[in-house]
């Protein structure tokens, strides 16, 4: 037996290891997702580690005999190949015989099978890992509060150490260095007598390893992602790459990049662009110089019309990006410009090295520097501005809804009304968005900034909001005060000396629009007159909209979604059936998602328990007990999976805004979380294993998503001004004691289940695997379609079935 040769300690120390490789590993892949297709196949990497699992649970219940008695043997085997296909499956997806591209999911056929392909490769690691873990809980049942505490406690380590290896290698090499925790956990536990048997395999595990992160595997990049497109220009190169969580950013050399939003067709220079910076493959911004330009570009864009109303002394540039914005109040001499932008690690590049080429706007005394979130920075500062600025939002010919699944906390209603919040007596909010088509983007920010002002006691938003035209981007500037003759009569100038159209205009007249820029489709001009006439006149579109126009909010932020179900077959007649998923692929991957996950989780989680079945033999009772029913262990463990994952993602979203970057925030819930439910693992040991325990605990848990679902929001928002380090202890304090009792139900369970019907244990680890796999996804659909507060109440009622079922139908003793 392996207990001869390995203490317990060692077990669990080994088990904290993998876990803290398996965790990393996973936000590993997330990374290296976001750079070779997008962000939405996050939930995909999160999906597929949680099935490992779950298969693993059923593949144990399976050939648990044969398993145990070459446990001591296959422990240590198992690590050190997770750790192994943690290298490899990173090279391999990377072939043509699995590489995949979003953008084909939908006409090539084909396709959908390297997808799942690439599914199933990644899930090999996870697997393998899980196996291993599970084999631990199954020898040392009795002992599962101990080894679940080292589960989750290395879980929770993993987190925050892959956030700090991010800082110092590229996502290309991480994997092989992660692998390496995996491969000495597998040390740790093996026997002395199979030591010389293990050894060639070391070997040769170790030799991959080292040569996969000296010569790690190329990411090939989407070819429809921006990166890949600017690189087909000639002449045109990387000349150099760094790495942060915050992504890779890659500085793109080239003399035939042109980036202008808003630009005159009179203007009679070029606009001088000679780098350009990309994240994960993302346009970031242009690198732009006037050194070399005898001309002002900027005082020929849309976006210069508010500076010529009104003195802009003080500034705030919110997403300052490249710095182009901070450019322009620069020139319009400016005094003090705040510049807020939460990528640090290309912020750091524009202050040193890139310095030279962005005509050092950052470093210029008048500016001020805020590496944090722009929605953070709004609740934290009591300043007042003249002008604030958000970035482009968009990109040139759409971005086809790949975005869809992006928090956009900056594009709210309620940012907005921060903003306005946050202007002088004549200060404006200024935004520029490309003009998309189908027309989704301009009205969506109308609508946002109506409804903020309509909300405000404000019913005549059109003297409030201006908004002006070039051939393919729209300028808005919504004013604290309205817009009074003088100022309308500099912007109609202004729009007649540099060929622009107004669009929103006090007293506009119908030719004004379209004298200079022509659009084919006309509509855009009434359905903003709708959206300003009334709120009877905005609701009637929203409605008859093929798209989703409505404000995006804070319980629901997502402002780049934007179909409808309900209106697809009436987009396919107007553009055609395979044109339909090219307006929102993020959106529609989400379902296509959901879809893979739940068939792969019955086929390889729930179908293979069927051999087994539901009775089998079970241990003698006693006189007066029965054995627990199926219906209480399919209701108990498929609550706890579903309530347990949709909590999690949901404080990952409320710290989003609390830390000011999802990257920190996600490492400190995931890792609080998982610590804090290790240690009422643990504590879980000392507790008897019966249904009135389960129901206090459970009770408790239930209370406490009450209470954060009412009071969170606006408690982080009240402490939002507290220094980072006084934020983790307070974050610390918030997330701990809830998390601390929903570790606790899930081993009480087992081990209730061991004791009265040991034959279901497996069918248990199958259950909450599967809906934990489920809920990964399904917690972001309903947070899309229903809001924040409805996953919420959704993981109280999903907690709350497993406390009645005990209450209805408890285990007699």
């Amino acid at each position: 037996m392996i207990n001869r040769y390995v203490h317990l300690a060692g077990i669990s120390f080994s088990i904290a290891f993998l876990s803290v490789a398996i965790i990393a590993y996973q936000l590993v892949l997330i990374q290296i997702l976001s750079i070779v297709q997008w962000y939405h196949f996050a939930y995909m990497i999160i999906s597929v580690a949680l099935l490992g699992f779950g298969a693993a649970g059923t593949f144990i219940a399976i050939f648990k005999k044969p398993l145990l008695n070459r446990i001591d043997y296959l422990l240590p085997s198992l690590m050190i190949l997770s750790g192994l296909l943690m290298t490899i499956v990173v090279s391999v997806s990377q072939t043509d015989l699995f590489r995949f591209d979003s953008y084909r999911l939908f006409y090539d056929y084909s396709t959908l099978w390297k997808l799942l392909a690439t599914y199933l490769l990644f899930f090999l690691p996870f697997f393998t890992g899980a196996l291993a873990i599970g084999l631990a809980f199954v020898k040392y049942v009795d002992k599962i509060g101990l080894l679940y505490f080292a589960n989750m406690v290395g879980s929770g380590t993993g987190g925050l150490i892959a956030v700090i290896i991010m800082w110092f290698f590229f996502p290309e090499k991480l994997p092989a260095l992660i692998s390496l925790l995996a491969v000495t956990a597998g040390i740790i536990i093996i026997p002395k007598k199979h030591r010389v048997n293990f050894a060639p395999g070391l070997m040769i595990a170790t030799a991959l390893i080292v040569y996969f992160f000296i010569v790690p595997p190329a990411l090939k990049l989407s070819e429809y992602k921006a990166l890949s497109k600017t690189l087909n220009l000639p002449e045109t190169k990387v000349i150099k790459r760094a790495s942060s969580p915050y992504g890779v950013i890659d500085v793109v050399a080239s003399s035939h990049i042109r980036y202008a939003p808003g630009l005159s067709l009179k203007f009679p220079g070029m606009v001088s662009i000679n780098n350009a910076l990309f994240n994960n493959g993302n346009w970031y911004g242009p690198l732009i110089s006037s050194k070399e330009d005898s001309l002002n570009y900027f005082h020929y864009t849309t976006e210069q019309f508010p500076f010529l109303l009104h003195e802009r002394k003080d500034v705030l540039v919110l997403g300052a990006l490249t710095g182009r914005q901070i450019a322009l109040a620069i020139n319009n001499d400016a005094l003090t410009i705040t510049a807020v932008e939460q990528n640090k690690a290309a912020t750091k590049l524009l202050v040193t090295e890139l310095a030279g080429e962005t005509d050092s706007v950052f470093v210029r005394k008048e500016v001020l520097v805020q590496n944090i979130s722009p929605r953070t920075y709004l609740l934290k500062t009591p300043a007042k501005f003249d002008l604030i600025s958000l970035p482009v939002t968009g990109s040139f010919g759409g971005t086809s809804g790949l975005f869809a699944l992006q928090e956009q906390y900056d594009l709210t209603k309620e940012a907005f009304n921060e903003m306005w919040g946050k202007l002088n007596y004549d200060g404006v909010i200024v935004i520029s968005t490309w003009i998309d088509y189908p027309y989704r983007k301009p009205l969506k920010i109308l609508a946002t900034a109506t409804e903020m002002l309509y909300d405000r006691g404000i019913k005549n938003a059109e003297d409030f909001i201006v908004a002006i035209k070039n051939w393919n981007t729209i300028t808005f500037a919504i004013k604290r005060t309205p817009f009074n003759d003088e100022e309308i009569k500099i912007i109609r100038e202004f729009c007649g000396d540099m060929n622009f159209d107004p669009v929103i205009l006090p007293g506009i007249k119908t030719d004004e629009r379209e004298k200079f820029n022509k659009l084919q489709d006309k509509s855009l001009y009434s359905m903003i007159d709708k959206i300003l006439a009334s709120p009877g006149s905005r609701e009637k579109l929203y409605s008859e909209y093929p798209f989703n126009i409505k404000p995006a909010t804070d319980d629901k932020p997502y402002f780049s979604q934007f179909l409808r179900w309900k209106s697809i077959r009436q987009l396919a007649g107007l553009f055609g059936k395979h044109s339909v998923p090219f307006f929102e692929v993020g959106y529609i991957l989400l379902y296509l998602t959901f879809i893979q996950v739940v068939i792969l989780a019955v086929i390889l989680i729930i179908l293979p328990l069927f051999r087994i079945g539901w009775r089998g033999r079970s241990p003698p009772t006693t006189e007066g007990s029965r054995n627990i029913s199926k219906i209480w262990t399919l209701i108990y463990f498929s609550g706890l999976g579903i309530g347990y994952m949709f909590i999690e993602i949901i404080f990952i979203q409320r710290f989003t805004l609390y830390f000011g970057n999802v990257i920190y925030a996600a490492a400190a819930v995931v890792s609080l979380m998982l610590i804090s439910s290790g240690f009422g693992s643990l504590a879980s040991q000392k507790i008897s294993a019966k249904p009135n325990r389960l129901v206090v605990i459970i009770f408790f848990i239930i209370i406490s998503i009450i209470i954060y679902t009412i009071f969170l929001s606006s408690l982080l928002k009240t402490t939002i001004v507290f220094t980072l380090p006084v934020k983790i202890i307070f974050t610390t304090l918030l997330i701990a004691p809830p998390a601390f009792l929903m570790g606790m139900p899930f081993p009480l369970g087992l081990r209730l289940l061991s004791l009265k019907n040991e034959i279901q244990v497996p069918w248990a680890w199958g259950i909450n695997g599967v809906f934990s796999v489920i809920s990964t996804v399904l917690a972001t659909i309903i947070a899309i379609e229903l809001g924040f507060v409805w996953v919420m109440i959704f993981a109280a009622g999903a907690y709350g079935l497993s406390l009645l079922i005990n209450l209805r139908n408890p285990v007699r003793y």
